[in-house]
């Protein structure tokens, strides 16, 4: 467990406290998720997406496994956001991504039981910003996964900015200036740009069976993603 964070007067991460010792390393990679407890401490600030994408609560639970296990995952709409339902070993993993501006968790859970036919016991109820880190990297500090970034559950794009931060970083850290230090943090913006954008697609439907929906029709798109919809139009 970490008590503190000790930062040197250059804006880098000097030592790190913990319950049992003191930790005293050249570089540091924040794995500490939403906490952001490393990367938070030299003054690395939040670009919330909140105007683009409207979810920001969920309640997840688990469903027994069925006797036929579907080979795919399900995303479902429902009246303030979207339900996934995804199959693995002994159970089905299930949760209802929200806008609580419509709905509280507890008519969530009212609408996932009515929609499933039976009760379901909620394991947790999270709370979120879509969005990013401004800078992942500085100094001598770099925040990886939740810590930097976390858009929404949706295509499980989470796990892909990882994978491709690690690469980055990897490439990135050998004799690494403030230049490289730089090239990384646009590289990983232009990556969470494209997710952001990636996931507002999946919003851009005629559904307005419900005031979510119809709230949903009249978000302004960002101008990365209005400029490629003119360009899809024909290639």
């Amino acid at each position: 467990e970490i008590t503190s964070v000790n930062v040197s007067e250059w804006n880098k991460v000097q030592t790190i406290q913990g319950e049992k010792e003191l930790y005293d390393y050249d570089f540091y990679i924040d794995c500490t998720g939403f906490s952001r407890l490393l990367i938070s401490a030299v003054g690395s600030e939040w670009q919330s997406y909140s105007k683009y994408l409207k979810m920001k609560e969920a309640i997840v639970f688990p469903t027994p496994e069925g006797d036929e296990i579907p080979i795919w995952t399900l995303a479902k709409a429902m009246d303030a956001g979207w339900m996934f339902r995804i199959p693995v070993q002994g159970r089905t993993g299930n949760g209802y991504i929200f806008d609580s501006d419509f709905i509280t968790a507890e008519q969530a859970h009212t609408e996932v039981e009515k929609y499933l036919g039976h009760g379901v016991e909620v394991a947790k109820h999270i709370k979120f910003d879509p969005g990013c880190l401004e800078k992942s990297w500085i100094g001598n500090c770099s925040a990886i996964g939740l810590s930097s970034n976390f858009v929404e559950p949706l295509e499980a794009t989470s796990i892909g900015s990882t994978i491709n931060q690690t690469f980055l970083l990897m490439h990135y850290i050998p004799n690494y200036n403030e230049h490289s230090i730089n090239l990384y943090n646009k590289k990983v913006n232009l990556i969470l740009e494209n997710i952001r954008d990636f996931v507002i697609t999946h919003y851009l439907t005629k559904k307005t069976d419900s005031k979510f929906w119809q709230d949903v029709q009249n978000i302004e798109l960002p101008e990365s993603l209005r400029n490629n919809l003119l360009r899809w139009k024909n290639n």
